[in-house]
This record gives structure tokens, C-alpha cells and sequence, in this order.
């Protein structure tokens, strides 16, 4: 790979990486729009919202596949095994300015991770207490092992230590 070469690589790097960042901030916007929507319980909404986070996931699937190729390109370029590879080494071999562009790409990529994974804990907690406290609601209304409550006849018999539902299971 001829030093041109590799300063084109380089720059299709940093686009994939700015990428990455921009896909970093929607997938936390999503995630942080999908809490919203649990809390208003929009259905709709998070029905239509599950659908941009699959496409989400697929444009990541892209990136990833991209960045995995422009890698070994680079790693090739350098004669460089490409599991040895990694933007570290790269930020130390190239000639300012490039090397602190670079730099600053992975400081940037590095805080969007900490702040998704930061939305991600916030929503998983959510989605974990709706599960709860939905468990509990469906505990009151029947609770596990709960008697038949009408007799032969479909008159009741209501009992104080049953669940607010009457039912047969």
C-alpha cells in the first residue's frame, strides 16, 4: 500500500468512525425515547420505536463489517498482523495533525459508549420495574395457586385470602 494509499484508508476510517459516533448518540436517543414511551405507555409508539432500533442495529452491523475491512487494509498497508492492529498503534505511527485527529475520534467514540451504556442501564432498570411491578399486579389480581371459586352451580364463593379476580385455572 503506497503512502497515499494509506492516508485515503485512514480518512475513510475517520469518516466510519464519525459514523460510529453519530450512530452511538441515535441509539442512546432511542434508548432514552423508549423510556419516555414506557412511562407514558404509548404502545404504538414503542411498537414503531423497536422497529427504528432493529434498523439501528443493522446499520451497526454495516459499520462494524466496514470498519473490520478498512482494519485489515490498514493493518496490510503496515505489514501488520490484523488482530495485532488497533487505533493506538495507528495513532503512533502517523505524522501530525492526522494522528491527533484520530486521537480525538477515539476519545469521542469512547465518551458516546460511556454515555449509551449509561441510557442502556437507566432503561434496562426501568423495563426490569414495569416487569415487577406488573408481576405484582397480576399476583393480586390471581394469585399462584388460587382455588376454583364457583361451585357446580356458577355461584361464587368468594374468599377474602384469594385474589381480586375470581377464576377458574
Amino acid at each position: 500500500m503506497t503512502p497515499f494509499e494509506i492516508e485515503s484508508t485512514v480518512d475513510d476510517l475517520m469518516a466510519v468512525l464519525d459514523d460510529q459516533a453519530g450512530l452511538l448518540d441515535a441509539k442512546r436517543a432511542q434508548l432514552a425515547s423508549l423510556s419516555e414511551m414506557l412511562l407514558r405507555d404509548d404502545n404504538e409508539a414503542i411498537e414503531a420505536m423497536l422497529i427504528e432500533i432493529e434498523r439501528a442495529e443493522e446499520t451497526q452491523t454495516l459499520l462494524a463489517r466496514t470498519l473490520q475491512a478498512l482494519r485489515r487494509a490498514l493493518a496490510g498497508g503496515f505489514g501488520r498482523d490484523p488482530s495485532r492492529f488497533t487505533l493506538s498503534w495507528l495513532i503512533g505511527r502517523l505524522s501530525e495533525p492526522r494522528s491527533t485527529e484520530l486521537a480525538a475520534r477515539r476519545s469521542r467514540i469512547s465518551e458516546k459508549v460511556r454515555e449509551f451504556r449509561r441510557q442502556h442501564l437507566q432503561t434496562t432498570v426501568l423495563l426490569t420495574e414495569c416487569s415487577r411491578i406488573t408481576g405484582m399486579m397480576l399476583d393480586q389480581l390471581s394469585p399462584a395457586g388460587s382455588v376454583v371459586t364457583y361451585d357446580a352451580e356458577g355461584s361464587d364463593r368468594w374468599r377474602a385470602d384469594a385474589g381480586i379476580l375470581d377464576m377458574e385455572r
